[in-house]
């Protein structure tokens, strides 16, 4: 959710809240204030009534508003009000009035004094009330809602520019720059701590670029004199066999190790995102291509192979990693599928599926991704193929997901 969007739903709930609670209270306040206004207003129609008695003799009759008779008999009475209804001719209905009555004594004689107004609705002043606060708050919010537009836009467009910048950021821009064109302190502080991050970022990216470059040299070179010295000793005639044995155990370890190495700087590189060059690649020829190199392998432990593979399906991403993960994800399957049973190879433009038979995996699914992670650890295998294949799709953002069906174990990679 844009943060536009979030601040004007909380401006709208909260400004609704005050309304209501607001609408409550005049509510309230004027039901109090025109109940005393009335009160004011009878007590002195009231006095008016008796004075004008006084002073002429004479007695008004104003019905419904005003109502004077004569109670001979009667003794005085205080005031007394009530809230009554008269029927109105002119608008047949019931019209609410307020009263006032009383009997005085004026020049010796007893008068009964009815004063009434009218009463305001209640439900008619809820409703004015509901009508104005509605068509402010209304008028209110759309007014905000503008103006927060067009001040976010420019009050944020330092912090969308800054956002535009570090999308273009890469780990080999050793002169990475945010734009720095702001008056807002917040802004400018945040620019500044965004360039000190960077600029770690790309130090430690290159740190680790000469290392993983530097150790891919050191390592090899010496290992391949071991290797080639081994091989020379491996041709001597007059080797026991006891020292043949020894001298095979040592190659054996010389060339894991290398092949350790190689795969483990190989991952380094993935993760450090060391293979910038992308371009379209054919994934179905790849893949076709690649499949024929284990023919041998399932040959041997006469497997059924099925492929059904769309022609052309093209991925933008760089070869090495395509032609490694398609290498893994096949040799896994060969590798790993009993004999005489299924591979199955799948292909389309949204995604590679690769299966083959075997019984079910008794360990968690999610540890076959993890390093040096072997279902069989006698297995000579390294245990870093599926991390090859987890990191390259990591950093193609493709998804990879293990699945068991029906006898198949199923590794799906959608693009």
């Amino acid at each position: 959710m844009r943060l536009l969007k979030k601040t004007s739903r909380t401006y709208f709930f909260i400004s609704a809240l005050a309304f209501i609670v607001s609408g409550v209270v005049i509510y309230f306040v004027l039901s109090f204030i025109f109940e005393e206004q009335l009160n004011e207003k009878l007590m002195s129609d009231r006095m008016s009534v008796i004075s004008n008695i006084e002073k002429d003799g004479s007695v008004p009759h104003f019905y419904p508003f005003v109502e004077v008779q004569e109670v001979p008999g009667q003794t005085e009475q205080p005031v007394i009000s009530i809230d009554t209804l008269i029927f109105d001719v002119n608008e047949e209905e019931n019209i609410p009035f307020r009263q006032i009555s009383s009997v005085v004594p004026i020049k010796g004689h007893m008068y009964l004094v009815v004063v009434r107004d009218t009463l305001l609705e209640k439900g008619d002043l809820l409703m004015t009330i509901i009508i104005a606060i509605g068509v402010v708050f209304v008028l209110l919010n759309i007014g905000l809602y503008f103006i927060n537009k067009r001040l976010s836009l420019k009050l944020w467009q330092p912090f969308y520019n800054t956002l535009d910048n570090l999308k273009g950021f890469s780990q080999d821009m050793p002169d990475f720059k945010l734009q720095h064109e702001t008056k807002i302190d917040e802004f400018i502080e945040l620019n500044k701590t965004l360039e000190n991050l960077t600029s770690k970022v790309i130090s430690d990216y290159q740190s680790l670029k000469r290392f993983t470059e530097d150790a891919s040299h050191e390592i090899q070179t010496p290992l391949a004199v071991i290797q080639s010295k081994l091989e020379t000793m491996m041709q001597y005639p007059d080797l026991k066999k006891d020292q043949a044995e020894l001298i095979k155990s040592a190659y054996s370890s010389v060339q894991r190790i290398s092949k350790l190495t190689q795969t483990l700087l190989l991952l380094a590189k993935i993760a450090n995102d060391q293979f910038p060059e992308k371009r379209a690649i054919n994934l179905s020829e790849l893949l076709e291509e690649k499949v024929k190199l284990f023919e041998d392998h399932i040959n041997v432990k006469s497997l059924f192979l099925k492929k059904e593979i769309e022609p052309n399906c093209f991925l933008k991403t760089n070869f090495l990693l395509a032609e490694s993960m398609v290498i893994n994800l096949v040799g896994n399957a060969v590798k790993h599928c009993i004999t005489r049973g299924i591979i199955s190879i799948k292909l389309n433009k949204n995604n590679l599926e690769i299966s083959n038979s075997g019984v079910p995996f008794p360990v968690p699914s999610s540890k076959l991704f993890e390093r040096f992670f072997k279902i069989n650890k006698s297995s000579e295998s390294l245990g870093l193929g599926l991390s090859i294949v987890k990191e390259i799709c990591t950093l193609n953002r493709w998804k990879i997901n293990y699945v068991y069906e029906d006898g198949q174990h199923k590794f799906i990679v959608g693009f």
